[in-house]
């Protein structure tokens, strides 16, 4: 790796950082208007905002890099070639295939980069993230733990609430226990009933059998038909938690859950989907800087550059591998593909084109 190696990785690493940042900036700042006002709604402080979108900046990023590396590849090929330093090093005996060298070396540290991210440090963002907006912003009661099978929360008057399973709906909760502590935080009545349905904007308990504990010791049983439950979680915000629980997970969890539920003879196929989901579109930029090297060096010979065009290309191709992937996605879910094809399939897809265009360059 000579000198020519580091001012090529120089020139293409300023334009890629260059590129990420206008792109993420543009999100967040997109991002932050639509949500402000919702935000504002529940008298949210400012440096709770701020911190939601913190800590959202990584999962941006990493949805971002693959068309932040496309543009990257043709605008730096395309200044090399505006400024005749490829022709110079043409003159010099350097192939195009030593030029390309530096860009996949980029693009291989790229996606390692990306792996550790999608592997542990977004899932941890986006649990921040998700409890920021949820417990800080809009001021529901905070999930101490939380599966479709089994929830905790601690919930307004000293108490806290275990139910056993949540309905897919997120409308009714079975097997609900309530546990109301005095001030001094020791047990002052146990409620237990056989569900909790959501009707008419609010929560009812039914069938409880409600245990109180006398100062003497002694326990007080009475039965109730309903009971009202003081909860302010809407079952949008239970659907919602139950959706965002594979992104919450590192893929060491996550492939522990997927085994889990194996052993249990239950459905994997949302979690599979998501962790080769993940795992593939960290590979998307690396593919996508072949593919940009590539239209790049046939243009060579040119003498212009368009930034305009060189965006437009990008916007184009990364549309097209968004929607790609988007139906592979779906016929995953659907159950049409294998999880594995499903996410992998825009890749594949788009690694031949790269590679079949890749070949047709005068090296």
């Amino acid at each position: 790796m000579g000198i020519l190696f580091w001012y090529i990785v120089r020139h293409y690493l300023s334009i890629l950082l260059l590129c990420l940042t206008g792109l993420v900036t543009i999100y967040l700042v997109i991002d932050f208007f639509e949500k402000l006002r919702r935000f504002l709604k529940h008298d949210a402080e400012l440096t709770s905002i701020l911190m939601y979108f913190i800590y959202k900046t990584p999962d941006i990023a990493f949805q971002l890099a693959p068309f932040a590396v496309l543009m990257a590849s043709l605008l730096a090929i395309g200044l090399l070639n505006k400024n005749h330093e490829i022709t110079a090093m043409r003159s010099c005996g350097v192939s195009l295939f030593h030029v390309t060298i530096p860009f996949l070396a980029v693009a291989g540290l790229i996606t390692v980069i990306l792996l550790g991210l999608t592997a542990v440090v977004i899932p941890l963002a986006n649990a921040k993230a998700e409890h920021i907006r949820t417990v800080e912003i809009r001021k529901k009661p905070q999930a101490l733990s939380f599966t479709s099978e089994n929830l905790w929360l601690y919930i307004q008057d000293n108490a806290l609430m275990h139910v056993q399973r949540v309905d897919p709906t997120g409308t009714h909760l079975h097997n609900v226990t309530l546990y109301r502590l005095n001030d001094q935080f020791t047990l002052d009545a146990l409620l237990a009933a056989d569900s909790a349905a959501f009707t008419d904007g609010r929560w009812t308990l039914h069938n409880v059998a409600e245990r109180g504990i006398e100062p003497d010791g002694g326990i007080e049983m009475v039965h109730w038909k309903s009971l009202p439950l003081k909860l302010s979680l809407t079952p949008d915000d239970l659907m919602t938690w139950n959706a965002l629980e594979p992104e919450h997970m590192t893929l060491n969890q996550l492939s522990a859950h997927i085994e889990h539920l194996r052993q249990e003879r239950t459905s994997v196929t949302k979690f599979l989907l998501d962790y080769w989901r993940r795992v593939a579109f960290a590979f998307v930029p690396l593919i996508m800087t072949v593919l940009g090297v590539s239209i790049a060096l046939l243009e060579i010979g040119t003498r212009t550059v368009s930034v305009g065009k060189g965006i437009g290309q990008a916007l184009s191709i990364s549309f097209l591998f968004w929607a790609t992937n988007s139906v592979g996605l779906t016929l995953g879910k659907s159950g049409a593909l294998f999880p594995q094809v499903a996410a992998w399939i825009a890749c594949v897809m788009f690694l031949i084109v790269s590679l079949n265009i890749f070949l047709k360059v005068r090296y």
